[in-house]
Parts: C-alpha cells; sequence; structure tokens
C-alpha cells in the first residue's frame, strides 16, 4: 500500500478528516469524473456531501505527497543483519 502525508487539510468537504503532516495509508486510488487523482484512505471516512449538496468520495490526491521509504527501510535491514 502507498503511504502520503497531508500536505493540504483547508477547505475540506464536510465529513472529510485529515490533518496536516499527518501520515495516512492509501487503499485505492482512481480518476474521478473531474479528471483529479483520488486516493480512498485506509480507516477513515472517505465520502459524504458537501455543503452545497453535492456528492464526494475519495480524498484529492492533490492534497497529499508521497512518502518514500523503500530505500531506508532496506538500508536499515541489511545495517541489522551485519
Amino acid at each position: 500500500m502507498k503511504q502520503v502525508i497531508c500536505v493540504n487539510d483547508t477547505q475540506l468537504p464536510e465529513g472529510a478528516y485529515v490533518m496536516f503532516d499527518m501520515e495516512y495509508e492509501v487503499e485505492h486510488e482512481y480518476i474521478n469524473a473531474l479528471d483529479q487523482r483520488v486516493y480512498i484512505i485506509k480507516g477513515l471516512v472517505n465520502e459524504g456531501t458537501t455543503k452545497l449538496g453535492m456528492k464526494w468520495f475519495g480524498y484529492r490526491a492533490d492534497r497529499f505527497r508521497e512518502v518514500e521509504y523503500a530505500g531506508m527501510e532496506t538500508s536499515n535491514y541489511n545495517h541489522a543483519l551485519n
């Protein structure tokens, strides 16, 4: 699963809850009808209705940046083996 960190927690739709600088796990991602990449975040509310009555499903990917641990984990693992 992809790990992401929130870089924009402003103007969230009603019911949405992510916090700036917090790390989350992406369960699924897709492109919505507005041609935006969207993340379904594990363990969070991922759907609701906006103040204007529009349905939303998932969080725009531009609210996050990917966290890259692969190189660091491998390095730490190799160091522990030696």
